[in-house]
């Protein structure tokens, strides 16, 4: 079957070699005439599973009984409202950055009201930046901050410090080394960066459990579910078993250090593209020390151009090259299994078609 670079931003490409192994078990897993999609939820091979990925999210995170992982459901989208529902103790600080952290924040407040408090935004500028020039309070609940804007092409490079630090990491998700040790909740929508979509990837510390109110339902509750190591109910058991081959591809790889080198290098083969065009390309953001890892932003001079640099891409077996709905413009979206033959192939086709058109 011919492959293409997929650019698209959620799903994006997954790696060859996991997809292989994952449409594997999908048929017969492990020899045994029956596929891991058809494994009970509560038998012995998927419990070796689950057993699996969480150990290998712990060794590739760096993280120690402090915290557990979670595979949860329902997206990030759900997130923002199952976090306050858990964990809204008392006013809780929302940075907003662009389109996820503002959803976050809005998510919140149409529950809570003013319980939610927005200290930083970066909206007055068209989220060409991360928010910058405020202060969470200590006391605060939690700060919760999306790392990686997904469609504004942002991120931020240091995550900051909070006694109660939640981040949505959706699409940098294992990209780079994460301090999830000094962090509270850490979640990831898996269809950016680990797998398909359908999971959520949550690391979350113990010691928030003692703030869950009796009220959050089961299905909620974030210390019922961890008791119930993520089987509480029938989980997306496929999915978790997308993740575990992920995760043994991530550490066959040298871990996370080594894909924060190799994202560094793609990234800069298009951003290298855009700032040696005469400013024919023109980036998204602002601050060029913010730019993403994950998603390169940009625009052309026209949309008309926009339109037609997104189809002679796609003939060029380059995909899903269309920005977000709401802003328009390109964005590449080079996840941890883009190659750097798909991020080379990008920027020479920028150059060709720079000069073709400038």
């Amino acid at each position: 079957m011919k492959r293409v670079f997929n650019f698209s931003a959620g799903p994006g490409t997954l790696p060859l070699e996991v997809l292989e192994a994952s449409a594997a078990a999908l048929v017969d897993y492990q020899g045994k005439g029956f596929g891991i999609a058809e494994c009970s939820h509560r038998g012995k091979e998927f419990d070796g599973v689950i057993d699996e990925a969480i150990a290998l999210a712990h060794k590739l995170l760096g993280i120690g009984d402090t915290h557990d992982v979670l595979f949860l459901q329902g997206g990030a989208t759900q997130m923002f409202n199952v976090i306050p529902m858990n964990l809204l103790s008392g006013p809780a600080d929302y940075v907003v950055g662009g389109e996820w952290s503002k959803k976050a924040a809005e998510a919140g407040k149409g529950a809570y009201g003013d319980k939610i408090r927005v200290i930083g935004s970066s909206e007055a500028t068209g989220f060409d930046r991360p928010a910058t020039g405020w202060t969470a309070d200590p006391n605060a609940a939690y700060l919760h901050v999306c790392s990686n804007e997904t469609v504004h092409g942002h991120r931020l490079v240091e995550w900051p410090t909070h006694p109660t630090l939640i981040v949505d990491a959706s699409s940098e998700m294992m990209s780079r080394p994460h301090p999830i040790a000094r962090t509270a909740l850490v979640y990831a929508g898996a269809q950016k960066n680990l797998g398909p979509s359908g999971v959520v990837l949550a690391v979350i510390r113990k010691d928030l459990y003692e703030r869950i109110p009796k009220s959050v339902p089961k299905i909620f509750n974030f210390k019922v579910t961890a008791e119930a190591k993520s089987c509480l109910n029938t989980p997306p058991t496929f999915g978790v078993y997308f993740l575990l081959e992920t995760f043994r591809w991530l550490d066959r790889q040298g871990g996370l250090a080594a894909m924060e080198k190799h994202n560094a290098e793609k990234a800069k083969l298009i951003y290298d593209a855009i700032d040696g065009s005469g400013g024919f390309y023109k980036g998204t953001v602002a601050e060029k020390a913010a730019r993403s890892h994950m998603n390169v932003t940009f625009r052309l001079p026209t949309p008309e151009l926009d339109d037609k640099f997104v189809k002679e891409a796609a003939a060029a077996d380059m995909v899903a090259l269309k920005g977000y709905r709401t802003v328009g413009g390109i964005r590449a979206s080079i996840y941890n299994a883009m190659p750097t033959a798909g991020c080379r192939a990008l920027a020479d086709f920028m150059g060709a078609f720079a000069k073709k058109n400038g």
